[in-house]
């Protein structure tokens, strides 16, 4: 996948909707995220109940455990 066919909304749009339709982060980590162009790290945990994943263009995608929920910052 090129680096600029999808943008950290689409990649977000992705992830709520795999986590919508039951994967587990685990899952969603191997098969969405961890060889995305936009994805330049590994999840860092951030809080208890939230992990954190750095983006290109200074962005992080964040995944917060306990309402089961993505949201970029």
């Amino acid at each position: 996948m090129p680096p600029h066919s999808s943008s950290s909304s689409d990649l977000l749009r992705e992830c709520a909707e795999a986590l919508d339709s039951g994967v587990d982060f685990p899952e969603i980590w191997h098969a969405i995220l961890k060889g995305h162009p936009l994805v330049v790290g590994v999840p860092v945990q951030a809080a208890p109940d939230r992990l954190e994943l750095p983006l290109i263009h200074h962005q992080q995608l964040v995944f917060d455990s306990a309402n089961k929920k993505f949201s970029l910052r």
